[in-house]
């Protein structure tokens, strides 16, 4: 059953009921929503949308790791990812909160330390923070891509 929601981006649109996650501790810096509609732009596009359903000014681009990182390894207790009903890390579908500078779109990085985790068959949700130091909060996308392209020849 479609649920309409607000978004600043796409304007009043209509999503898939499996498209509505919960989050029950909310996103590091908003606790207090904690319902999300991850949408996806175009089929094409490396990038979705993390639309908070209640308010329409609060949106996360996000990303999928492997499709810029070879071997990125979140470090996240197990007792945390109970809390979403998953027992590994690997059993959710994993995503990075991308930051794009207005003035530069190449410079835009994803945060490595704040993992966002998906438990795809309960439709929750969670901001990690991964306890590997070398996760960096501000990780180039660009650069990263080309290096993964360049190690593939």
């Amino acid at each position: 059953m479609p649920i309409t929601i607000h978004t600043k981006p796409f304007g009043t649109i209509q999503v898939d009921a499996k498209q509505i996650l919960q989050f029950p501790n909310g996103l590091l810096g908003f606790e207090e929503f904690n319902e999300y509609a991850l949408i996806e732009e175009s089929p094409e596009s490396p990038f979705k949308w993390l639309q908070s359903t209640k308010e329409s000014g609060l949106a996360f681009i996000l990303i999928q790791p492997e499709l810029f990182l070879t071997n990125y390894k979140p470090a996240i207790g197990e007792e945390e990812l109970l809390e979403i009903g998953l027992d590994t890390w690997k059993e959710g579908i994993i995503f990075l909160i991308v930051t794009i500078p207005h003035d530069d779109p190449k410079g835009m990085t994803a945060n490595l330390q704040g993992p966002i985790i998906i438990n795809g068959k309960q439709g929750k949700g969670k901001q990690f923070i991964s306890r590997d130091e070398n996760h960096p909060i501000r990780k180039n996308i660009v650069e990263s891509m080309e290096e993964m392209s360049s190690e593939k020849v």
